[in-house]
């Protein structure tokens, strides 16, 4: 079976799967000897490992080479952060190829135009795309894997760029339309309020995640669960 298989089971048979982030094979080593069901290839992290800011100043290169650094040296699926898919659509059918044969279960793409601002910048610039072109995207990088249980998951920034959580839910409803396999909603309050409100509002076909205070956690549909590092 194959790891994105491996995550794709894990995931109906618990419900709830734990996601740490790595940043090197040595952080993926003590991750998968804790007892994650998984890893978050982390761009943040990477960024800070080469200590710059997490604006897309690390190329896919680097975040490749670390990647498959990190899967030989781990046998749990690794998701990996590829910020906005590194430019149009075009670039990400060409990403998706890359970080499958790298070792990738699954990617995050985000709905930011390229290049990024970290969302945790105090007054970055947080501009997302239009929603008709990141459907584009997600349908490019579906059209690209090769393996039916990589997982694409569509990301969506419309919380930290102050849209609201209308504007969330019908991009993550628009994402799903155009075949996500997984929403992942990202807050950076300090509190639960947004997550738990946008968790009773969906009503979406397909899991969702959360992304709050840099620790990830995998949900089902319907969760109020949270986590934060408060």
């Amino acid at each position: 079976m194959s790891p994105a298989k491996r995550l794709r089971a894990r995931m109906a048979e618990s419900g709830l799967v734990h996601i740490m982030a790595a940043h090197s094979p040595l952080s993926a080593i003590l991750a998968e000897e804790a007892g994650f069901d998984g890893l978050w290839a982390s761009g943040f992290e990477l960024s800070a490992l080469y200590g710059l800011a997490d604006m897309s100043l690390i190329s896919m290169a680097q975040q490749l080479d670390m990647l498959r650094a990190i899967a030989g040296r781990t046998t749990i699926p690794i998701v990996a952060d590829i910020d906005t898919g590194y430019g149009n659509a075009i670039n990400v059918m060409h990403a998706i190829g890359e970080y499958e044969r790298a070792g990738a279960s699954a990617v995050v793409i985000e709905d930011k135009t390229f290049s990024k601002v970290t969302s945790l910048a105090a007054d970055g610039r947080q501009q997302l795309l239009r929603v008709e072109e990141f459907q584009g995207k997600i349908e490019a990088a579906l059209a690209t894997r090769r393996d039916p249980n990589f997982l694409v998951i569509a990301r969506t920034e419309a919380l930290i760029a102050g849209l609201g959580e209308a504007e969330a839910l019908d991009r993550a409803q628009a994402y799903v339309k155009a075949g996500a396999d997984m929403i992942l909603i990202h807050s950076k309050k300090k509190d639960p309020a947004e997550i738990e409100s946008f968790s009773r509002a969906w009503t979406g076909s397909v899991p969702w995640l959360l992304c709050q205070m840099l620790i990830r956690i995998w949900m089902p549909v319907g969760s109020s669960s949270w986590v934060t590092s408060r």
